[in-house]
């Protein structure tokens, strides 16, 4: 169990009031951590973080949606959180509640007891596949140790609430420490290709941010011949040039294209159409994101969102443990 020693605070504000450098253990913090409990409800007004304590090991559920130890409300098209251990140990919770037209679930995910297995491949090409064990979760598990939160809002106010087994402590309110930069935009269907070809994206004035990612949805075929999806960033001056996002991106950043033929269901189909894109690499400031989806029975185009962090703390898409099916 993690203990916290009022003694040392007390010393070393002695020392710093006598100008005495005290050596301190590296788990003192001069900033106090929120400590979580059992019950804990997280408020933001807008995104932002804090650093917070558990005492104890907790779990949660494993489940991936309707997790019974996960809620979030509040307004929002994109909102969520993750929480991550300051010494980067591994253990990670990843929380993000989808826009209504994605279906508007919350997906949670994290490190997982038992931990997914460690399979290797062949050393040759004589040698026989060996089959990788599927392992079941029992549940999402976090360590005793300190922790950073960073919450994403949709610049409304949010409320989380976690149930954290095997925490002592019964209820915690935990509020953001500092503000972090995030909007978010609508990406509305632009011009079609055809009957079946749709682009959508949107220009927007948010210049200097250090990350962008998109949600997007269409209703696609699995029994199509072809189909396709692309990914346009831009950084325009001035107005976007006709058919801005449609797949060559003329005058933009291609940031990627997939294609499934014959076969699509295993690529689209699966998923429904539902895509989530982490728009990195230069420009890392796009002002502008779209893209298009090809289907050769015909697309329909349902919702897109387009989210920019100015901030290394809130990145929410790039993480390994993004937890949308698909993805």
């Amino acid at each position: 169990m993690l203990h916290r020693h009022p003694a040392l605070a007390l010393l070393a504000a002695a020392g710093l009031s006598f100008g005495v450098a005290a050596a301190l253990p590296s788990s003192a913090h001069l900033v106090a951590d929120e400590p979580f409990g059992a019950m804990t409800a997280i408020t933001a007004n807008s995104s932002g973080t804090a650093d917070v304590v558990l005492y104890d090991d907790a779990t949660l559920s494993p489940r991936l949606t309707h997790n019974p130890d996960v809620s979030i409300t509040g307004p929002g098209r994109v909102v969520g959180f993750t929480l991550t251990r300051t010494d980067h140990t591994g253990d990670t919770l990843y929380v993000v509640r989808m826009p209504k037209f994605a279906g508007g679930l919350t997906y949670v995910s994290g490190s997982t007891t038992p931990p997914p297995a460690q399979c290797t491949s062949a050393t040759t090409p004589l040698e026989p596949a060996q089959p990788c064990p599927m392992v079941k979760p029992t549940a999402i598990k976090l360590h005793e140790g300190y922790y950073h939160l960073a919450v994403l809002t949709d610049g409304k106010p949010l409320r989380i609430t976690l149930h954290l087994h095997g925490l002592q402590r019964g209820r915690a309110r935990v509020g953001m420490q500092a503000n972090v930069r995030t909007a978010e935009a609508d990406l509305p269907q632009q011009e079609s290709i055809g009957s079946n070809t749709i682009t959508y994206g949107a220009e927007t004035s948010y210049t200097g941010a250090r990350h962008a990612a998109m949600v997007v949805r269409a209703k696609l075929h699995a029994d199509a011949t072809l189909l396709a999806q692309s990914v346009c960033a831009r950084n325009d001056s001035g107005a976007a040039p006709p058919y801005a996002f449609s797949p060559p991106c003329p005058g933009g950043a291609s940031r990627g294209m997939a294609w499934e033929s014959n076969n699509p269901r295993q690529m689209f189909g699966a998923i429904g159409g539902l895509s989530v894109y982490d728009v990195a690499g230069k420009p890392i400031d796009p002002t502008g994101l779209g893209g298009s989806f090809v289907d050769s029975n015909g697309p329909a185009y349902l919702g897109g969102v387009g989210v920019w962090s100015w901030s290394d703390a809130i990145d929410m898409f790039s993480s390994d443990f993004i937890p949308v099916p698909g993805q």
